[in-house]
């Protein structure tokens, strides 16, 4: 099983100590919808995120006291104020990497769902089905095993964001493919990321861009630093 994704914000402060082979520019926090990081610094980790829970068209088989049922896929979307950053992942038990959203491509992203949007009005008018490339978005992954206990692996790799529409239900999807991705890192070399990919419908794909959006994680923001104030002073 995998700990993916999608997604997103991203060099974590986690990993900062731990030699990486390949350097990244330094991450500038966006004040305007991440709050400044001293207002951040007010909460607490468990304060600083907000989750939305997004439904995959993938089965997965579970069992359950020796009885074997379908249950639906998910993926967990993650906004992080205390890093800034959006996380994708599967919603299983093992969680092996996560892909993770810095503005940069999360603003991609935003914009590869208004092409879908107008992708989807257009072939509801048409009645075109078909399957098409929509957008390919740069992301970083991060990969943890057990065999390299607490480090953690860095990925760069290439999201391809795929259309799909149909003549019965869903209407249209949008397929998030993650090829296979070489880590790098100190004691990583020897480690791949293989190739994953998960399909989203359209009612999933609008939560999924709403929770990823500038005043989805403004609210967030706002709200969070407000809460943590107020505590502050009453509690002296």
């Amino acid at each position: 099983m995998k700990y993916i994704l999608i997604l997103g914000l991203f060099l974590v402060s986690c990993i900062s100590g731990q030699a990486v082979s390949e350097p990244k520019n330094e991450r500038v926090r966006n004040v305007a919808i991440w709050g400044s990081e001293e207002d951040v610094k007010l909460l607490e980790v468990e304060e600083s995120i907000n989750f939305e829970n997004i439904d995959t068209l993938e089965p997965q088989l579970n069992e359950s006291l020796g009885t074997k049922f379908i249950t639906q896929k998910s993926i967990d979307i993650d906004i992080d104020l205390w890093k800034g950053i959006v996380t994708q992942s599967s919603a299983e038990v093992e969680r092996e990497y996560i892909l993770l959203w810095e503005d940069g491509p999360r603003n991609e992203f935003l914009n590869c769902f208004k092409k879908y949007i107008e992708w989807e009005n257009t072939a509801k008018k048409q009645k075109d089905y078909f399957t098409k490339s929509l957008c390919n978005i740069p992301v970083q992954l991060e990969f943890y095993n057990e065999d390299l206990g607490k480090k953690v692996c860095l990925g760069n790799s290439n999201l391809e964001l795929n259309f799909s529409s149909y003549s019965i239900s869903p209407f249209t999807e949008l397929q998030f493919v993650i090829p296979e991705t070489k880590v790098y890192g100190d004691g990583c070399d020897n480690y791949k990321i293989k190739r994953e990919s998960f399909r989203v419908a359209s009612n999933e794909l609008k939560k999924m861009a709403n929770a990823m959006s500038d005043e989805t994680i403004r609210k967030f923001t706002i709200s969070a630093i407000a809460k943590k104030r107020k505590i502050n002073s009453t509690y002296k």
